[in-house]
């Protein structure tokens, strides 16, 4: 199902098949649970959009490597230790330090869920203007990068149990 889809990479064995646990367990569907980098990029040709939950080492290709060739209709949530995560340098991640909390890691699968199949976008269009004048705000206020803004926005929203949009919604009142 479009908008479910979710791909998971960690050259541990057990790991994969936990997360994969976890994410059809919250109704995602685990289109793949792949061990190497490799595998993660041959499944991602077959689908459009979707999540990729992946661990930072892999013995066939370093994360830094990797990241850029995830197209960008993927969301990505990165899991490792803190020092494997300030490694990355990609600013699509969001980064999740070992060790995680299965309903934080679900919360964010919520947030970064693609569009669904009928074009509908699990955000109004309201929402969406709200959120970017947050973004706007934060950017011009607090010199944060788009994507800075963004993750504030997130991570504000998770610690309040908020939506994105109530979250923006505060930050500009």
């Amino acid at each position: 199902m479009l908008g479910n889809d979710v791909f998971i990479a960690f050259s541990n064995k057990n790991t994969a098949l936990s997360i994969a646990k976890t994410v059809m367990a919250a109704g995602f569907n685990a289109a793949c649970a792949v061990l190497t980098a490799g595998a993660l990029k041959q499944k991602l040709t077959y689908y459009d959009c979707g999540i990729v939950i992946c661990g930072c080492r892999f013995g066939d290709e370093n994360i830094n490597a990797l990241l850029p060739e995830i197209p960008e209709t993927f969301n990505i949530i990165l899991i490792g230790t803190p020092d494997q995560l300030a490694y990355c340098d990609d600013e699509r991640a969001v980064k999740l330090a070992v060790p995680i909390n299965a309903n934080e890691l679900i919360c964010y699968m919520d947030m970064l869920r693609p569009e669904l199949p009928d074009g509908h976008k699990k955000r109004s269009a309201e929402d969406r203007q709200l959120i970017e004048r947050a973004k706007k705000f934060l950017i011009t206020h607090y010199n944060m990068t788009e994507a800075q803004a963004h993750r504030f926005l997130e991570k504000k929203s998770m610690e309040t149990g908020r939506t994105m949009a109530e979250t923006a919604k505060k930050i500009l009142n």
